[in-house]
């Protein structure tokens, strides 16, 4: 490919990758209610009509804009590591606070289809989940935005969430204690691989495309005896899905994040090995790039 050609393709996708940029900007004015500079308001309209999104925020309120604001900040703030040699590296190793809460705010967007698919498709969760006693296990915990989020819609639930990375556990600490539930969620700098807690948790998290593929089989081993009998584990992996490009998109960002590309078919095996039954692959929306396999402890 000559430099015109890369000069060409760079003009060719440049209109959408600032576009989703100018999204951002629109939407985090809709979920802060700090109104954009008028002149910026104006070129962004321009844009987005463009590239017709010119009302793509019509039926937006503020609430529906943080998770989807989260998502964009996550994605461009990290996909522009890449340009760069010093930061261009392998694993979720981020200390910017920013970048950080974005991933806590998306990943509480998650809280609400776990409780309301996900709880009622396994056998026993959501009655479990709802009783005194119930404790959830938040692998990977970041800057606690799951825990937070499943710890107000299950007012009976006590959280422990695991991390290595301190900046995320610092910007944790200061998360739970906002939302005033430090009685509630404990937070530990801990590997999963050295998970000592037996038959404690209700149900436990495993995001596998934040984890390297040697310590998976250990992890799952630990969650299945941190899992109280009849208790479930839930994993999350990336799924490319059938467009090329978009395909390609996932694969590299799950190889940035440091996880492995697995299939459901490989995480029911890994979840079968460690000790797991009624192992099942749950249904996703159309067109998400998650997947997700749960495996319970046999009674």
């Amino acid at each position: 490919m000559s430099v015109q050609s890369v000069r060409e393709f760079i003009s060719r996708h440049l209109a959408a990758s600032t576009g989703l940029a100018a999204l951002g900007a629109a939407l985090d004015a809709r979920a802060s209610g700090v109104p954009l500079d008028p002149a910026i308001a104006a070129r962004i309209d321009d844009l987005l009509t463009a590239l017709g999104a010119g009302n793509a925020l019509d039926e937006v309120n503020a609430a529906d804009a943080l998770p989807l604001l989260a998502e964009l900040r996550v994605t461009l703030g990290s996909d522009a590591k890449l340009l760069y040699p010093q930061t261009r590296s392998i694993g979720w190793t981020h200390p910017e606070p920013e970048l950080l809460q974005a991933a806590g705010d998306t990943s509480a967007g998650f809280a609400h289809g776990l409780t309301h698919v996900v709880a009622p498709a396994l056998d026993g969760l959501a009655e479990r989940l709802g009783k005194p006693g119930a404790a959830f296990l938040d692998i990977g915990v970041g800057v606690a935005g799951l825990a937070i989020a499943l710890a107000r819609l299950w007012p009976e639930l006590r959280v422990v969430g695991i991390d290595t990375w301190q900046p995320s556990l610092v910007r944790a600490r200061t998360n739970v204690e906002r939302a005033g539930l430090r009685t509630r969620i404990e937070l530990r700098e801990q590997r999963a691989e050295s998970l000592e807690d037996d038959a404690a948790f209700d149900l436990a998290w495993v995001p596998l495309p934040f984890m390297s593929e040697q310590v998976i089989p250990a992890t799952l081993q630990r969650a299945r005896r941190a899992v109280r009998p009849g208790g479930w584990a839930l994993i999350g992996l990336t799924k490319p899905g059938p467009d090329p490009a978009m395909a390609a998109v996932v694969r590299l960002r799950t190889t940035m994040w440091g996880g492995p590309l697995l299939s459901t078919g490989n995480a029911e095996h890994l979840l079968r090995d460690a000790g797991f039954t009624e192992v099942v692959s749950l249904p996703t929306p159309p067109g998400s790039i998650v997947a997700l396999v749960a495996g319970r402890r046999p009674a």
